[in-house]
């Protein structure tokens, strides 16, 4: 009986300092998660500070231009905003998932940001309005106009999944500005910093 009641107490006390070391390394694991968590989140607002001054254009075809640059001073003027050449300072051909886009970079934010607030003019401007001698196919095939900011992937799948909930009428409208999210509910405007996309809801957001 004595020996059963020491082997007892033995493996009750293992069991105790078991317990405690499992202890001591689930936290040492949260902390470390929450250091990486951290760093992805720097490393998330260094690479949109980047992109501070860039901004995509979608949906005008290939076929409509011949320089990206053309599009851009065409697109500025359309919107009554002045652009000229020394003010970009590189454009190119972007592939996405909703196909073949234009990215600018503007040598000043000042630009990019007088051009970005310009874009609600956007749904009165076609493809032919920038093109005039573009042909009837090419400027009838592009459907709207886009100006978007040029995101990093992990906040472009914030906005999505937030155009999600506006699909749904969840949110009235969503934008980003600086690479910062806001929405429209109830017709007022909120700011909110992005958060991870298992918490992302509609509670997440101010009423």
């Amino acid at each position: 009986m004595a020996t059963l009641k020491e082997a007892l107490a033995k493996a009750t006390k293992e069991r105790a300092s078991a317990e405690k070391e499992l202890a001591a390394v689930t936290k040492r694991l949260d902390e470390q998660q929450e250091e990486i968590a951290e760093l992805y989140d720097l490393l998330d607002r260094l690479e949109q500070y980047t992109w501070k001054n860039s901004l995509e254009i979608h949906g005008i075809p290939e076929e409509a231009y011949t320089s990206t640059e053309e599009v851009i001073l065409k697109l500025a003027n359309a919107l009554e905003v002045t652009v000229v050449p020394q003010d970009i300072e590189i454009s190119h051909k972007l592939t996405t998932k909703r196909g073949k886009a234009i990215i600018a970079k503007f040598i000043s934010h000042k630009v990019k940001t007088n051009l970005y607030r310009a874009r609600a003019k956007l749904k009165n401007i076609k493809v032919s309005d920038l093109f005039t001698g573009s042909s009837y196919a090419t400027s009838t095939r592009s459907e709207k106009i886009f100006l978007n900011e040029n995101l990093t992937s992990y906040r472009r799948r914030i906005v999505n999944r937030a155009n999600e909930k506006r699909k749904n009428g969840e949110l009235l409208s969503v934008w980003s500005l600086d690479g910062q999210y806001l929405w429209k509910r109830r017709l007022k405007v909120g700011q909110s910093k992005f958060q991870k996309l298992k918490t992302l809801n509609t509670s997440d957001l101010p009423r």
